[in-house]
């Protein structure tokens, strides 16, 4: 999976706080072969001054929730997050099998480089993990690590999430 690919996804999780993930189960949730989830996650985040080694947070946590669409057939995934600014609304590209969905997370540029792994159990719906490491403006640098508990929904739950969010 290349940088463009990961691009939307990684968007919305490594603005800090950065965003949690994912996972999925195909009924009720299966309409055209996709799967909808919703998944409540703990974000935990600890970052450090990389120029003196200073704590700068230790591990702060947060809950969150996190909506996902992923499509088994396609081998892809779109993640969509009510507390993050920016939603790409775009596909990521994952490996699919045995009902567990796994991606890589890789975004660098000027002002960040992000690398991490993504694991979602999706049928039966389970487990989220997620572990991202982090570096802004190649000031400070974050280990997050990302936990949470999926549960199936339909397409019409995903959306009025989108919606709702659109109106805020």
């Amino acid at each position: 999976m290349d940088q463009a690919d990961n691009r939307s996804w990684t968007c919305n999780m490594k603005l800090l706080p950065l965003s949690g993930f994912l996972l999925l189960s195909v009924s009720p949730a299966a309409a055209e072969n996709l799967v909808y989830l919703k998944c409540k996650n703990q974000m935990t985040l600890a970052s450090t001054e990389i120029s003196t080694g200073k704590l700068i947070n230790e591990e702060q946590t947060r809950e969150e929730l996190l909506y996902l669409k992923i499509d088994p057939v396609g081998n892809r995934f779109m993640t969509f997050n009510p507390s993050a600014e920016n939603q790409n609304n775009q596909w990521d590209d994952a490996v699919i099998s045995d009902g567990r969905l796994s991606a890589k997370i890789v975004e660098d540029n000027e002002a960040l480089n992000v690398e991490g792994e993504l694991d979602v159990e999706f049928q039966p719906a389970g487990k989220l993990r997620s572990q991202v490491s982090a570096i802004a403006f190649g000031m400070i640098s974050s280990e997050i690590e990302i936990t949470g508990d999926c549960m199936a929904v339909d397409e019409s739950v995903f959306d009025a999430a989108q919606e709702q969010s659109g109106d805020n």
